[in-house]
């Protein structure tokens, strides 16, 4: 008897161990992208999306894990299985979309320059011929000044930086010209440091939806359920007031999805 206890008690230890493993997700996400992702004094990870995510894990009934990575390892990381998703900021593009799965639209997110006051550079390319633009490793920003503006036509520069807070250094150390990085992620550098520096947005936003998309979505696997739930979840806090208390907590405008 008590050796057939001991199976059912192991049997049943088992499965609830199961259970609980499936209720987990991890999430990709980074840990220099303020306001939406980043480490407080005391390294615990912040922001908007961070707070956004707990809210959806909660509607979900599932246990959020953060791993944060560069953005450039987030997409591997997915597909390797590291990770169950990646909620960070990105872009739903159709380069993107070929290997992996979006949720519906989470954030807009405008792509701008930032440059120095009176600096004389726009979203005009001809404005910065002959000059040096900062962007974030893997970002459909690189990709951008790749694709349509490279160095051999445009004459534009690009220098790469793994983290989005070294290329604001180097910008106000004078070493690049203009940074290219969505408005709302400026918005936060620019509030903070950049426009006691001199430093605020170059020109207008740039309206290429073919290289930016038309904002932000979570990224999930080919064919994964998880899909679905998270797109419950966005609609849930979209309704019900938990985006826009966040959202009005770093931003003056909102930046919620207009369909």
């Amino acid at each position: 008897m008590l050796k057939k206890m001991s199976v059912v008690i192991a049997l049943t230890f088992s499965f609830t161990q199961h259970a609980f493993a499936e209720d987990v997700i991890k999430i990709g996400t980074l840990s220099d992208y303020a306001p939406f992702e980043y480490k407080d004094p005391s390294g615990k990870l912040q922001g908007m999306e961070i707070e956004l995510g707990d809210a959806m894990c909660k509607q979900m009934k599932a246990k959020c894990q953060y791993v944060t990575m560069d953005f450039d390892a987030l997409i591997p990381a997915l597909k390797a299985k590291k990770i169950d998703a990646v909620l960070a900021q990105m872009s739903i593009t159709d380069e993107r979309k070929k290997v992996v799965d979006f949720t519906n639209l989470f954030t807009l997110a405008p792509v701008q320059y930032v440059a120095k006051r009176n600096a004389g550079i726009t979203e005009n390319p001809a404005t910065l011929k002959g000059k040096i633009v900062g962007v974030q490793s893997g970002t459909n920003h690189e990709l951008y000044l790749q694709t349509r503006l490279p160095q051999s036509k445009s004459g534009i520069q690009v220098k790469v930086y793994q983290a989005l807070d070294q290329a604001y250094l180097d910008l106000v150390a004078g070493r690049v010209n203009a940074v290219l990085a969505d408005t709302t992620v400026s918005y936060d550098w620019i509030a903070k440091t950049g426009k006691h520096d001199g430093f605020d947005y170059a020109g207008k936003a740039i309206n290429d939806v073919a290289m930016f998309g038309e904002g932000t979505g979570i990224a999930v696997r080919k064919g994964d359920p998880l899909k679905a739930k998270f797109n419950t979840a966005i609609q849930q806090v979209l309704a019900d007031g938990t985006f826009a208390k966040a959202n009005k907590k770093v931003f003056p405008f909102s930046i919620a999805p207009t369909k």
